[in-house]
């Protein structure tokens, strides 16, 4: 994602990480309790995944995470009015890129004199996983992570989840 904000900023796009929790807290990377210690593994995340984007960092009720979703890994675009322009429950590089590029030449179209008026699209995005990758970052944070991450896919598998999210959506 830092390439693509890099490539995206001469064209006016800016671009930040919102920090919000740990989602596989572990021995070295526990759930937060202070802010303090949530700006320090912050830090320590920003260095180790070389994230070059700014960071900010959500409350320790986790306000902002709150506001828009709750979800691990969403993205936002927001138009200079601070409207949503894009928003997808995962974030995935090129899905993301694909929504810069439309809505950059939906601007240089409106800026030609071309009328323009706005509608509802759904996209289903589909992500490459790196299995690995996410493994190795469970890995990093300790074994509790390892261990929660194995069951809380187990439950997934047997469709407990379901009634959190129904709850979380006011449908129970």
């Amino acid at each position: 994602m830092d390439a693509i904000a890099e490539r995206y900023a001469e064209r006016g796009v800016q671009s930040i990480f919102l920090y919000v929790r740990e989602a596989h807290p572990g021995e070295r990377f526990p759930h937060h309790t202070t802010f303090g210690q949530k700006l320090a593994q912050a830090r320590v995340f920003q260095q180790r995944w070389q994230c070059r984007r700014s960071i900010l960092v959500d409350d320790l009720n986790g306000t902002a995470h709150e506001g828009f979703g709750r979800m691990p890994n969403m993205t936002y675009i927001l138009g200079t009015d601070h409207r949503v322009l894009f928003r997808a429950d995962w974030t995935d590089a090129s899905t993301v890129q694909f929504a810069l590029d439309y809505l950059l030449s939906v601007d240089e179209r409106e800026r030609e004199g071309t009328a323009i008026e706005p509608f509802y699209a759904e996209l289903r995005g589909f992500r490459w996983e790196d299995v690995a990758g996410f493994a190795a970052g469970l890995e990093y944070n300790g074994p509790r992570a390892v261990s929660e991450f194995r069951q809380a896919k187990l439950r997934w598998s047997r469709g407990e989840h379901l009634g959190t999210l129904n709850k979380l959506r006011g449908r129970e």
